[in-house]
């Protein structure tokens, strides 16, 4: 009976095949454990009684299944704030190159520059101070036992602030990458390329994790709505 337990709830949690590995290997322990403390000699009433106790597959697993979603939005959260640094290091080590190398825009791109340097200038304060917020909502408040609806509203807006930083902080990089090109545009020596090229692949790169990141926990949460209603 107890394997056929375990394979309802691996199932259940099929659309994360970690979190399911874990949940299997931690319940079938418990159950196992259950059966041998139980007095009852006989095997197979001790494994129901085990299973009856433990509860229905699909609610443990939707147990389960919230807090690793709560888990996984406060890592983002994290990530946030971390990609956000590393990205304005990044801007700064490229400007002060640019400084070094004596490598000013050229007259005709100031105009263009300017305006595209405001916007990148308040594209990524603002995100910024909204990942700074997302980042102490996520932390806000100890995951609960039982998932309701106020935890659930909760989870979503730390979601859309998560996801309205990182959409500044693609513009900011977008700007970056037109302002790095207007740099380079007219310039007659290629030996200095490498440096803002290589740093805006590291901007990009950052975005971009960031924005896998927000998928997956857009997907995880569908996946653990579903699941609370089966």
């Amino acid at each position: 009976m107890i394997p056929d337990y375990l394979d309802s709830l691996a199932r259940a949690l099929s659309f994360d095949r970690s979190l399911s590995r874990c949940v299997r290997q931690e319940v079938e322990d418990h159950l196992w454990e259950a059966v041998a403390a139980d007095p009852v000699g006989d095997r197979l009433e001790a494994e129901r009684r085990a299973i009856a106790n433990f509860g229905e597959p699909h609610v443990i697993a939707a147990q389960f299944a919230i807090v690793s979603l709560a888990k996984r939005t406060r890592r983002v959260g994290v990530a946030v704030v971390l990609t956000l640094a590393g990205v304005f290091f990044v801007m700064k080590a490229r400007v002060a190159w640019y400084a070094v190398a004596d490598w000013p825009m050229r007259d005709d791109m100031r105009a263009v520059g300017a305006v595209v340097g405001l916007i990148d200038r308040y594209a990524f304060w603002l995100s910024v101070l909204i990942g700074l917020g997302g980042f102490a909502y996520t932390r806000g408040r100890r995951i609960p036992r039982t998932f309701h609806a106020a935890y659930r509203d909760r989870l979503g807006r730390c979601f859309v602030l998560c996801s309205l930083a990182t959409a500044a902080l693609i513009i900011s990089v977008i700007s970056d990458g037109v302002l790095t090109a207007l740099r380079l545009l007219g310039t007659v020596s290629y030996a200095g390329f490498p440096v803002p090229i290589v740093s805006m692949a590291i901007e990009i790169a950052c975005a971009g994790a960031l924005v896998v990141q927000i998928r997956s926990i857009a997907q995880r949460a569908a996946s653990t709505a579903a699941l609370l209603k089966t």
